[in-house]
C-alpha cells in the first residue's frame, strides 16, 4: 500500500521555500517519497508504505517523511489523505503478456500506473490494430513470480521491504 497527503493551501512565500519551481519530484529511495504542488498551492506528498490489509493513520504515517524533507512544514495542516494497494512485480517493471491471439494483459505497474498504464493501453491498442512490435517487445521483458509460493510470498515480501526500508535510512 502506498499513501499520499495534501496540505492546506500554502502561502506563495511558503510554497517558494518548499519548491522554488513547479516540478514533480521523486527521490531515489526504494521506498520512494514524491511530491509536487497542486494548482491551489497544496503540497501533495506521497511516502510511506504498509504491507497489511488494513490502512494505518495515513496522515500520521506520511507526515513523518514530509517533515524530514521539509521541516518548515512541521505545523502545516494535512487536509486530505488517501492511499491504495499497488500491483508490484519482482523487478518493478510492468508485466505485459499476450495470453493468446489478441487477448492481451498489462499489469504490475509498481506505483507508476498513471504513466505506465497509459503506455500499456497505447501498446495494447497498437497490437490489436496490427502493430504489435512494441507490445511484444515489452512482453519479452522477463518476469518471475515472487518466491515462496502462496504460503511464503507475503512474509517474504514484508521481510524484503523491511530490508529495503532500512537500507534507505542508512
Amino acid at each position: 500500500n502506498n499513501f499520499i497527503v495534501a496540505t492546506e493551501p500554502l502561502s506563495p512565500e511558503a510554497r517558494k521555500a518548499v519548491l522554488s519551481a513547479d516540478h514533480a519530484v521523486a527521490d531515489s529511495k526504494f521506498v520512494i517519497n514524491y511530491f509536487r504542488f497542486s494548482e491551489d498551492n497544496r503540497l501533495l506528498f506521497g511516502g510511506g508504505e504498509s504491507y497489511g490489509y488494513r490502512f494505518p493513520d495515513i496522515a500520521r504515517l506520511v507526515r513523518k517523511p514530509m517533515v524530514e524533507i521539509f521541516p518548515q512544514l512541521r505545523d502545516a495542516k494535512i487536509t486530505h489523505a488517501w492511499g491504495g494497494t499497488l500491483g508490484i512485480t519482482l523487478n518493478r517493471m510492468p508485466h505485459f503478456e499476450r495470453l493468446k491471439g489478441n487477448i492481451l494483459t498489462a499489469s504490475g505497474y509498481s506505483g507508476h500506473g498513471v504513466a505506465l498504464a497509459t503506455l500499456g493501453g497505447q501498446l495494447a491498442a497498437e497490437a490489436i490494430a496490427g502493430q504489435a512490435e512494441r507490445f511484444d517487445l515489452m512482453a519479452r521483458v522477463p518476469t518471475r513470480p515472487f518466491p515462496g509460493g502462496v504460503a511464503l510470498r507475503w512474509p517474504l515480501l514484508v521481510l524484503a521491504m523491511a530490508w529495503f526500508s532500512l537500507r534507505d535510512r542508512l
